[in-house]
């Protein structure tokens, strides 16, 4: 089940199916671990449309050579013309941020030609050193940063906010 357009060399881009509920703790970006009980139960709660709401597209994010779920991502778009991104990945992965970096460049350019939103955010944790070059590389900005607001095993890391406006939005210099 490839999307023939979110496909990398190692990673490819899906819309989540039921039977990632036993993966939820690659996906689910929770405080805690989850489990295929509570990813269930997240999936069919994920997927009711809320009145009024700006409702997230979320995909999985899964690994080319053995079709492995490895990560999420949630799209979140308000009016049609901004749009938010936050990636999960499986916290057992060393390459994990190569990996995140992989699929962020799937996303961009989906985001910016096919979506064609004004502006994209994106969330990225300051020890993510691969996905914030990739970032910068396709154009976002670090435009915040919230100090120690991450919780990793021993320490705290920043959290910081990347922005990118699209090129038809941008404004010639006066």
């Amino acid at each position: 089940m490839r999307a023939v357009y979110l496909t990398g060399e190692r990673v490819y881009l899906r819309a989540m199916i039921a039977d990632d509920k036993g993966m939820a703790a690659t996906w689910f970006a929770g405080p805690f671990p989850s489990n295929a009980a509570q990813g269930e139960r997240w999936l069919k709660e994920a997927h009711i449309d809320a009145w009024g709401a700006n409702k997230p597209r979320y995909l999985t994010i899964v690994r080319v050579e053995d079709d492995a779920p490895i990560g999420g991502v949630s799209l979140v778009v308000r009016e049609n013309r901004r749009g938010q991104l936050r990636f999960a990945m499986a916290p057992w992965l060393d390459d994990a941020d190569a990996l995140r970096a992989d699929a962020l460049r799937l996303l961009v350019p989906w985001v910016r030609d096919d979506l064609e939103l004004m502006t994209l955010d994106l969330y990225l944790a300051a020890d993510e050193a691969v996905t914030r070059a990739v970032a910068e590389e396709l154009g976002l900005r670090e435009s915040a940063r919230l100090r120690e607001f991450i919780a990793r095993p021993g320490n705290r890391v920043d959290r910081l906010l990347y922005q990118a406006l699209n090129a038809p939005w941008r404004v010639a210099d006066a």
